[in-house]
């Protein structure tokens, strides 16, 4: 009698689930209204499924009026030198998009690095992922994420050089495809104690020379104005932006500086080098 019971009620939940669809299988996704992946039709929230907007950053590399290239010396100093590239690429962080009303809107996600502290002592930790690097030619459209607000936004704030602790960070121990990886094998990368290269400019005149700059104390931050957009949910940012070498030569001697005065005179002048050409948000 108890076994026939047992299978009548069973019976009437099978009955049940199937007239009120209550032991459907429930679909899994992103539910923040607020990720670029956000499915309406999920009932299951996911596990980190979700994919929020980022900054997209494509740079046109210029000398004045002409285009970057390399190996033919075709440009004239702030002296009247001629000299040609071989290299030039320099490293961005700590992105930040900013409102009318100075609202900061952080640009990042986490990151798990090792910190090379010392020789033989290595910490692992979480920071947030911002950097990107740019080459003098053909570049790749940067992108970085993410954010999860909105706001009438009339300027992007980033830093030319690895700020933080991702300076210690070992190379070797990042994600295959960060852009950071590559830096030991292209001199970007000058070892745990001296961390990495924030700017290089490798030039030929009378002499080749390769100016590397690197240290905390030569980070510099960058913030470039243009005309309001308003920031959506769910949207990315994209951003393009020249950035004018000939500035960072306009005082520059390239027969007779040294590396370090060469250095200096490059940072005082870069700032100035960044203009954004247009804005627009998008999928």
């Amino acid at each position: 009698m108890k076994k026939m019971l047992k299978f009548v009620q069973l019976g009437i939940l099978f009955g049940l689930c199937i007239l009120f669809s209550t032991c459907a299988t429930r679909e899994e996704g992103c539910n923040d209204a607020l990720a670029n992946n956000f499915d309406l039709g999920a009932d299951k929230p996911c596990d980190g499924c979700c994919e929020y907007p980022g900054v997209r950053i494509r740079l046109t590399h210029k000398y004045g009026t002409a285009a970057i290239v390399y190996n033919q010396p075709i440009f004239t100093d702030g002296s009247g030198n001629t000299f040609g590239f071989r290299d030039l690429r320099f490293y961005l962080s700590n992105f930040q998009v900013l409102s009318i009303g100075n609202k900061v809107i952080d640009v990042q996600e986490p990151l798990d690095v090792y910190l090379e502290k010392t020789a033989g002592d290595t910490v692992k930790t979480s920071i947030p992922n911002s950097f990107g690097l740019a080459r003098g030619i053909g570049q790749a459209d940067m992108y970085i994420q993410s954010y999860r607000d909105t706001a009438t936004i009339n300027r992007i704030r980033f830093t030319v050089g690895v700020n933080g602790e991702m300076n210690q960070a070992n190379p070797l121990r990042l994600p295959s495809d960060h852009s950071m990886r590559s830096s030991v094998y292209d001199g970007m990368y000058l070892g745990a104690q001296n961390g990495y290269v924030f700017t290089r400019a490798l030039y030929y005149a009378k002499d080749t020379v390769d100016v590397k700059i690197s240290g905390s104390a030569n980070l510099r931050t960058v913030e470039v104005s243009f005309s309001p957009i308003k920031l959506q949910r769910g949207y990315n940012l994209n951003v393009l932006m020249d950035v004018d070498y000939a500035y960072w030569f306009q005082t520059v001697n390239v027969n007779s500086d040294t590396p370090a005065q060469i250095s200096q005179k490059i940072l005082q002048n870069l700032a100035q080098s960044f203009t954004v050409t247009a804005v627009s948000t998008g999928l």
